[in-house]
């Protein structure tokens, strides 16, 4: 499985639990607005999540244009 970085902006609280989540080895999931998925910090993204997440976007963006 690869993964992609994608620079997205994340709240101190998803930083928080996304520490947690790496610290005890368990699963998690944060929700990122379309305003977020341009941003300074970096997350890992497996080729799927990135679809999905260009697929909202463009829908997104489509529907408001």
């Amino acid at each position: 499985m690869g993964y992609t970085n994608v620079h997205v902006n994340i709240s101190e609280n998803q930083q928080q639990k996304l520490k947690h989540a790496v610290d005890t080895k368990s699963p998690v999931s944060i929700r990122l607005g379309y305003e977020d998925l341009c941003g300074k910090d970096v997350l890992a993204l497996t080729n799927a999540q990135v679809n999905k997440s260009l697929s909202g976007w463009k829908r997104y963006h489509n529907k408001n244009e």
